[in-house]
């Protein structure tokens, strides 16, 4: 029997996974990490979260804690997130909770009260090796497989870590929930981005970062001026809509230069790229070149690629083109289904 964190969104995943372990005869702990404020749009931490997290611990006869971590959520992701995109690039905060707070922070605390192991309602696996070392590894349903977002994960974070719907589909989950009676079974998904209001990017940054919206050009790949902007930051690389640019056929948004003020515009064509460089590493898989398939946005497509370190960046080549990378973006690779490590992306070509 291990001492057990079930992390408690509020949602159906985390739900089933603390009832699997409870079931399991562990000694679980439902905790709930207040992120935002009671006024907080919604996504993976709404206002209703702690309440819906303590009725499913109730019902399985666990204890059940609220730790307030906005001040960690708010310096690691969303600070993060708005200085990302004012220097142009596109970030992904859901990576950096998962570094920051869940497998950080959380974690931390966690061991600091000898808990063994933090349980989460990702779709993920953890592979052992013959040595004993844990890897990352994709979830069972690959339609619903959160493995790209907690790749940064070490194998000292891993060994101290539970997926416990990994092996299940959605739907399993779901019905799982259901004939448990557990008050979160049809709950919606979550948004990626749980801080912004209706997904709106530019309008969410601009309210803690007016300073970065400057007007200015947007331009064609040969420097002609086609449109106007209020503001760079917030485009981002093969964002089609919002540009304002009419010609015959679809602009796509090529660079975002927001030191010139300038945003370039050009054609689906001019978004194929075939290599990548990426900073920030979280690599496990040598600095020899090796096969692996690579990923740049979560539920992308997968693209077969060789990998390795040079220079200190994980530079990776892609097989065929792959479109819209954009600086700040992860690249994560496999090798079949383990996760061998990725970084931010600082440039494609």
């Amino acid at each position: 029997m291990a001492r057990v964190w079930a992390a408690m969104s509020g949602g159906v995943d985390s739900s089933v996974a603390a009832a699997l372990l409870v079931e399991a005869g562990h000694d679980v702990t439902g905790v709930t990490m207040r992120l935002q404020g009671e006024d907080a749009p919604g996504g993976c931490c709404p206002s209703g979260s702690v309440r819906d997290a303590k009725r499913v611990c109730d019902l399985l006869g666990i204890p059940h804690y609220t730790l307030d971590m906005r001040d960690v959520f708010d310096s690691a992701v969303v600070e993060m997130f708005c200085e990302e995109y004012a220097a142009g690039r596109t970030p992904n905060p859901c990576i950096a909770c998962n570094d920051s707070v869940k497998y950080g922070e959380l974690l931390r605390r966690a061991r600091l009260q000898d808990v063994d192991l933090l349980a989460t309602g990702h779709y993920a696996r953890i592979s052992v090796d013959a040595d004993g070392v844990a890897w990352l590894a994709r979830a069972a349903d690959r339609a619903k497989d959160q493995a790209y977002f907690l790749y940064r994960m070490t194998p000292e974070q891993l060994a101290h870590a539970a997926f416990p719907v990994g092996d299940l589909t959605k739907p399993d989950v779901r019905a799982q929930a259901l004939a448990r009676g557990l008050p979160t079974a049809m709950h919606a998904e979550s948004q990626e981005t749980c801080f912004v209001p209706d997904g709106d990017v530019r309008a969410f940054v601009r309210g803690r970062r007016p300073e970065a919206f400057e007007p200015g050009e947007l331009v064609d790949g040969s420097g002609d001026v086609v449109g106007h902007h209020d503001g760079a930051v917030g485009f981002t690389i093969g964002q089609r809509k919002g540009t304002g640019v009419q010609r015959g056929t679809p602009a796509y948004v090529t660079q975002v230069l927001p030191g010139e003020r300038r945003v370039v515009v050009g054609d689906r064509a001019d978004l194929r790229v075939s290599t990548v460089w990426a900073d920030h590493l979280a690599w496990r898989g040598g600095d020899a070149p090796r096969r692996v398939s690579g990923q740049v946005r979560y539920r992308g497509q997968e693209h077969r690629a060789i990998a390795g370190v040079e220079a200190g960046r994980l530079v990776v080549r892609f097989d065929s083109f792959v479109e819209a990378v954009a600086p700040g973006q992860a690249v994560v690779c496999r090798d079949g289904d383990i996760v061998l490590g990725g970084g931010e992306v600082g440039e494609a070509r």
